[in-house]
């Protein structure tokens, strides 16, 4: 089985294939903005012309990204990737004016009359509906086009900034010189030691390269400050939700269920710090602590027999497709120097595939994350089904399908033993994993408001430091020791390193929580439930979350409905210090 994923479906190399189709891509853009200045034929023929030749864009740009960024992420260093995505951007750029254009025409569009009379418009009614929004937020054309060429020299470079000083940093672990994902790793290890070791080793790294990244952060949310307020939107919040079409009532309902259950975790995180030893909250090196029995570590073989096995108790189509995608080498599974940290997945509609990027050392968090990968590959495959321009989704809702998968294969090894010892390494896994999702996702979203707080004001490494250390104890609470917490979580995620997209950390806890109460509802009727889960993936495209969500028969403005969630949570929660409290007895 292949431990490296197959790009030859994209391109065989830079050559002669891909330039034929970046000059390809620079003739469909004149394409488009000739398309786009055509106003003068019948509004329907005009919609009609545009989106079509947006379609074509939308193909070939899917293909031309996905290989110089798939390349990248698995040699940060490669220079002919890094200048394929400029040029890729720079191409794309040319479009901007007209783009501009064509949102401010759109404006004044009534849809509801114009996909009456177009059978091929009324699949992109969402999607005009959006335009017309998005119209409410554009600069002038010059500046959209300047912002547009500048962002990548700007925030895109100091993203970049981040992702080489992570990818390419040495590590000196003991006698060694490791990796970041290596030294990251060491601490889901059975000896507490290495544990430890691995956590300051961790630490000292980051001396090193705190300045400079700290000050790409600073910028970047200087820079996300700025265009806010010249886009006129409320918040860079308010933008994510927009991106995300999500309500903040919705994001309100969420958060305050969390808010009120945090607790829970906290009891968990000091009772396990009780079960290893330790008096008061539990050191943050101990977080991913295995406890009970672990019966084994998993070859990468072994791994994808679990995943195809569980996913098939789902249904059969899912167990299929999850074969599928190992058969057919769509993973990059190893870590290796140069190699980008933690793990993605990258949807190719055009190919129908995906590719799955994963640091996988053989651990159950490890067959648990390939689980989780290629939920969203599923995802991938069934709105590939869409309209080209209908093939992106929110985050919050790529998050669903994964977590959901991730939840199948859990419950999947839960259902194969009886051994107290065993249960409680998978269930304690599983709570490990939703305190990630649940209160670091929560202290991730306090962090990133107070960074956004501090204004065009730039942040030292010590400021970060601060900010990170003072959300982890409000949403932590007791649970953690307050002298052994993880102060420069802000460097090692690159999640808080886009311009474009800020607050990519709520997500997961929507997926999470609404991945559950899926779940529950799949419990009481499994038949009806597969053949609608299928379809709210569909819709998770052109609707918006609400909407999506309301396909399953759920509100997700109701803060209810995600207090239900967390306590299944909850429950769990106490099964694990029950078998903590039994297992210390012998």
């Amino acid at each position: 089985m292949n431990k490296t994923w197959d790009l030859s479906k994209l391109y065989a190399d830079f050559g002669s294939v891909f330039q034929h189709d970046i000059e390809l891509l620079k003739e469909l853009t004149k394409k488009y903005n000739e398309a786009v200045g055509k106003t003068s034929q019948d509004v329907v023929s005009y919609l009609e012309n545009v989106f079509h030749v947006a379609e074509e864009i939308e193909i070939l740009t899917y293909k031309l990204y996905s290989y110089p960024s798939l390349v990248q992420a698995t040699d940060v260093n490669n220079q002919q990737s890094a200048k394929a995505l400029a040029v890729i951007s720079d191409i794309l750029n040319t479009m901007v004016v007209a783009g501009v254009r064509f949102c401010r025409y759109v404006k004044k569009v009534n849809v509801a009359e114009v996909v009456k009379q177009s059978s091929f418009l009324s699949e992109y009614e969402f999607n005009l509906q959006t335009i017309k929004q998005e119209a409410l937020h554009l600069l002038s054309e010059k500046e959209e086009e300047l912002y547009a060429n500048l962002k990548p020299l700007a925030s895109g470079s100091w993203s970049d900034l981040q992702s080489l000083a992570t990818a390419n940093l040495e590590i000196a672990y003991r006698e060694q010189k490791l990796t970041l994902s290596e030294v990251r790793n060491l601490a889901y290890d059975q000896d507490p030691l290495v544990r430890k070791d691995a956590y300051y080793a961790e630490l000292a790294a980051y001396k090193g390269v705190e300045n400079f990244v700290a000050l790409g952060l600073s910028n970047i949310k200087r820079e996300v400050n700025i265009i806010t307020k010249l886009t006129k939107f409320k918040s860079p919040l308010d933008h994510s939700l927009y991106v995300c079409h999500m309500s903040k009532k919705s994001l309100n309902a969420l958060l305050g269920a969390i808010e009120d259950k945090k607790g829970i975790f906290a009891k968990y995180l000091k009772e396990k710090a009780k079960f290893l030893g330790y008096k008061g909250g539990l050191p943050f090196y101990e977080m991913f602590a295995p406890v009970g029995k672990v019966s084994k570590t998993y070859s990468y073989e072994e791994a994808s027999d679990l995943v195809c096995q569980a996913y098939a108790s789902f249904s059969p189509k899912l167990g299929a497709f999850g074969r599928k995608a190992f058969d057919n080498s769509w993973i990059d599974v190893l870590p290796h120097p140069g190699k980008v940290g933690g793990a993605f997945c990258s949807n190719i509609p055009p190919l129908n595939e995906s590719r799955v990027l994963t640091n996988f050392t053989g651990s159950l968090s490890d067959c648990l994350t390939l689980a989780h990968e290629l939920g969203h590959a599923y995802h991938g495959e069934i709105i590939a089904q869409n309209k080209p321009l209908n093939w992106d989704y929110p985050m919050q809702l790529a998050e669903t399908a994964s977590i959901f998968c991730e939840t199948i294969t859990n419950n999947y090894l839960l259902s194969k033993i009886d051994s107290p010892e065993e249960k409680l390494h998978i269930l304690e896994s599983q709570i490990q994993d939703a305190t990630q999702v649940i209160v670091d996702i929560l202290s991730r979203y306090k962090f990133e408001q107070s960074v956004i707080a501090l204004g065009n004001a730039p942040a030292s490494a010590q400021e970060l430091k601060d900010l990170m250390l003072k959300a982890q104890k409000e949403s932590y609470l007791d649970g953690l020791d307050h002298d052994l917490l993880h102060p420069y979580m802000w460097l090692c995620k690159g999640h808080y390193y886009s311009a474009g997209f800020n607050f990519y950390n709520f997500p997961y806890a929507f997926g999470l929580l609404y991945a559950q109460g899926l779940y529950a509802n799949y419990l009481t009727g499994k038949e009806e439930f597969v053949q609608k889960y299928d379809k709210m993936l569909y819709a998770t495209t052109h609707k918006t979350a609400e909407n999506v969500a309301l396909e399953m028969g759920v509100d997700i403005t109701d803060k209810k409905f995600w207090l239900s969630s967390l306590k299944q949570i909850e429950n769990t929660i106490n099964e694990v210090v029950k078998l903590f409290h039994e297992l210390r007895k012998k």
